[in-house]
């Protein structure tokens, strides 16, 4: 399956990263370019996370049309991009796993077909690259949210969330004070879970393919109050934010 094949991938490109020879050996398979450091394992961390984050991207943008929506209009990904970056993944190509792994990465990073080399440094386009730091700003000081990955349920490598890590990490990137790194500012703002009883004419709508539904308020989690309360809704067949774009014939049943 794609889970597996990428499992694979990730495991053989951490079990190179200890030895010089091992970070060469990615080096050639990943077609890394000859100016991109690899030369510790943190660099060998930095590639894998330069991989796991195009699927973050083309998870969010896995519409069943062509779409420059994930790219902020600077090119377009194809219909279903998880499905292609699968493809590449299960291919018979005769690639090694980390090469597989990387290539399929490319239907995000390479999707103007212009790349010839991988450099984990760089991101697919800088809007997309500055949406994300401000993200981060928002995350570590407004929306901190548990993330973790464990390699067995999921597609990727053990990430194991760890709260003062992730605080420290805030504080650092953006000079904050712990004071500004509140874990709990959105909940003691809003309410939380406990303050949706009160909440009138709100939907609270969800894609199915889109990964932040995993964190969405999801049809059963809530006694629903109807159209004068709360009504959470998950779209079936649909990706980030596809219920907010302008309707079109092709759109997921809905």
């Amino acid at each position: 399956t794609c889970a597996s094949e990428s499992r694979v991938g990730y495991s053989q490109l951490l079990s190179l990263a200890d030895s010089p020879e091992g970070r060469e050996q990615i080096r050639q398979e990943a077609k890394l370019c000859k100016t991109t450091p690899l030369d510790s394992l943190d660099d060998v961390y930095q590639l894998a996370f330069w991989v796991q984050s195009s699927y973050d991207f083309m998870a969010m943008g896995d519409f069943p049309y062509p779409s420059s929506y994930i790219l902020n209009g600077h090119g377009t990904l194809p219909p279903f991009p998880v499905r292609v970056a699968c493809e590449q993944l299960c291919s018979d190509s005769g690639s090694t796993a980390i090469r597989k792994l990387v290539d399929s990465s490319l239907v995000f990073y390479n999707h103007s077909g212009s790349l010839d080399c991988v450099d984990w440094r760089v991101g697919v386009n800088p809007d997309t690259s500055l949406d994300g730091m401000l993200w981060d700003y928002q995350f570590c000081t407004e929306m901190l949210q548990p993330m973790s990955r464990d390699g067995k349920r999921d597609m990727f490598f053990s990430q194991p969330f760890d709260l003062n890590a992730t605080v420290s990490g805030c504080m650092s990137r953006w000079n904050l004070t712990s004071d500004r790194v509140d874990p709990f500012w959105a909940q003691t703002r809003f309410g939380g879970k406990s303050a949706l009883p009160s909440v009138t004419r709100v939907v609270l709508s969800n894609g199915e393919l889109d990964p932040w539904s995993r964190g969405g308020i999801l049809p059963g989690m809530v006694r629903e109050t109807g159209p004068l309360g709360v009504t959470p809704l998950l779209i079936k067949g649909a990706a980030h934010h596809v219920d907010l774009f302008f309707s079109r014939s092709d759109d997921p049943p809905a």
